[in-house]
């Protein structure tokens, strides 16, 4: 038989062919530079992304509130309202930078934020804070008892465990500021009261006719108990504001739901763009010893992209439902289960139309793409883990392009704050909805350019001279 009219399976065959392949570079340095590409990459993004939250803080959010009714001290002197000077103190101080994001709340309107997962932390300074602490200077003197003047820090791990962490690293260095601003201020105050009635019980003691003596011996002092309690005087007590559920991994089960749910779309939108090019005959699909491949019907590459995202979001249905199931199973409470459904759903599909649209755009390596853009990219970028304000300026731009963090917030917001659109559920809703969007579109309308510059797709056999 001539040369020209060998068949691809005779020119397989040949020894010559196949140890010219396996010599080739590129038959060993494409797959090595895919895994220098994942490992390179994962590791800026996701290591580079999470490794110093306390050096990238912005805008973070924290409440003070000042509910101190302010008290007049016992010398008379003019009314005193020390926790609007630490309020102060406190605004000041973080003006100086835009690390932290102070807001200055009622108790009701901090209440409301942190219902919603919208401040991490808030500073409670009680009504009786100037009371007590002043109370600190006569009772200093005297056999008096007096009250610690205390602060509370509400931290939300509802809204991450990381967050709260930070925020409580936030907030202790202003405490402890004002603790010693306040401590110098009530000693020099005692101090002063110590003086005066000093002299006021000498001068009484002088008209007795006692011995100076004796009446050096009789004057009040600040003993060294109360003058230790005086250069530190507040008592800050730090504590959840509601502690998550059991089930919920201490706060972090929003995120490792969602990142469930972004694998499940990835990987299964994976499987199936095999499966489906096997039936349609593009590519042959591996089933253990076998070679699958259906006859070559040349779909229309929009076609494809359809049928291969449609099969997605019918079967998403069952899928979540399923997880749902399971999750509640093992011990995962799910409130507003209705609404949770919705976010399980929509969070497959939008992973799905992302992945396969990268797919359709770029063929095999739109694989590994899927894997730099949806996963290394998504996990640092989903706030799950560190927040969005403690994470550096690229992750914070690309967040809202990323379908984790959409998937995130929803999920959370379900799970954690009881479904309020403002806490994150309407957000998410639509920035899953505005992806998929652009996903379809970009796939649909590179697809039609494909199929008229490159013609419909179909198996080729590349002979094995042309590889080498």
């Amino acid at each position: 038989m001539p040369a020209h009219s060998e068949t691809p399976r005779q020119r397989e065959s040949r020894p010559a062919a196949r140890s010219g392949t396996y010599a080739s570079p590129r038959f060993w340095l494409l797959p090595l530079l895919v895994l220098l590409l994942l490992g390179g990459a994962g590791t800026a993004l996701y290591i580079g992304g999470l490794g110093s939250p306390g050096d990238h803080l912005k805008h973070f959010p924290v409440a003070v509130v000042n509910e101190d009714r302010g008290a007049t001290p016992a010398d008379g002197g003019s009314p005193q309202n020390l926790g609007q000077n630490i309020t102060d103190q406190m605004q000041q101080g973080f003006s100086e930078s835009d690390e932290i994001d102070l807001r200055v709340l009622s108790p009701d309107e901090a209440e409301e934020q942190l219902r919603k997962g919208q401040i991490h932390a808030a500073v409670l300074i009680p009504e009786s804070f100037s009371a007590d602490a002043l109370g600190l200077v006569s009772g200093a003197l005297s056999d008096t008892e007096v009250t610690r003047p205390s602060i509370t820090v509400y931290t939300n791990p509802q809204a991450g465990p990381l967050a709260s962490s930070l925020a409580t690293s936030a907030v202790d260095p202003a405490l402890e500021r004002a603790n010693t601003g306040l401590g110098e201020q009530l000693t020099a105050a005692a101090q002063a009261a110590q003086g005066e009635a000093r002299a006021e019980q000498q001068r009484e003691l002088g008209e007795l006719g006692l011995p100076a003596q004796v009446q050096q011996q009789v004057a009040p002092t600040v003993d060294g108990t109360s003058a230790d309690l005086l250069r530190a005087p507040i008592s800050v007590t730090t504590t959840a504001y509601e502690t998550p559920p059991e089930g919920t991994a201490l706060g972090m089960g929003a995120f490792f739901y969602s990142v469930l749910l972004m694998v499940v779309g990835v990987s299964g939108s994976v499987a199936i763009h095999f499966l489906v090019d096997s039936r349609l005959g593009v590519a042959p699909v591996e089933m253990g010893p076998r070679f699958a491949l259906g006859p070559r019907l040349q779909p229309a590459r929009w076609k494809t992209y359809l049928i291969k995202w449609g099969i997605v979001v019918l079967g998403a249905l069952p899928t979540a439902g399923l997880m749902m199931w399971v999750a509640s199973a093992v011990g995962m409470p799910i409130p507003h289960g209705g609404w949770f459904f919705l976010t399980t759903w929509l969070s497959i599909v939008t992973v799905s139309a992302v992945t396969t649209a990268l797919i359709t755009l770029f063929g095999s390596i739109g694989m590994v793409l899927s894997l730099i853009y949806v996963v290394f990219m998504g996990l640092p970028a989903a706030s799950g883990v560190v927040p969005l304000e403690a994470l550096p300026g690229f992750f914070t731009f690309i967040a809202r392009a990323e379908p984790l963090y959409h998937m995130t917030t929803a999920n959370r917001a379900v799970l954690y704050f009881d479904a309020q659109a403002d806490a994150g559920l309407q957000s998410g809703i639509i920035g899953m909805l505005i992806l998929i969007l652009i996903a379809v579109a970009l796939a649909l309308v590179f697809a039609v350019l494909y199929d008229r510059m490159f013609g419909r797709r179909r198996a080729e056999l590349v002979p094995a001279s042309v590889e080498a």
